[in-house]
């Protein structure tokens, strides 16, 4: 594995903490029945911000498990 790959494999852990944080928030926002009626501006950008953390943490954990693989390998 090159240097940038291990810093990358350690970093990653942290890194989907992090978005999996901000999941939990943002699904605690959607959560409120009266969002989509009362904001539905506000409602929509968390829909497309819960989306984009979603395939953020799923792009995450993939390369994580490469890069364990790789360094296993």
């Amino acid at each position: 594995m090159s240097f940038t790959e291990k810093h990358r494999l350690e970093e990653l852990p942290g890194v989907i903490d992090k978005i999996t944080a901000e999941i939990a928030k943002l699904e605690e926002l959607l959560s409120d029945p009266q969002l989509f009626t009362k904001q539905p501006v506000k409602f929509q950008k968390a829909t497309d911000a819960l989306v984009a953390r979603q395939t953020a943490l799923s792009d995450a954990e993939d390369e994580w498990l490469m890069l364990e693989e790789k360094a296993a390998g």
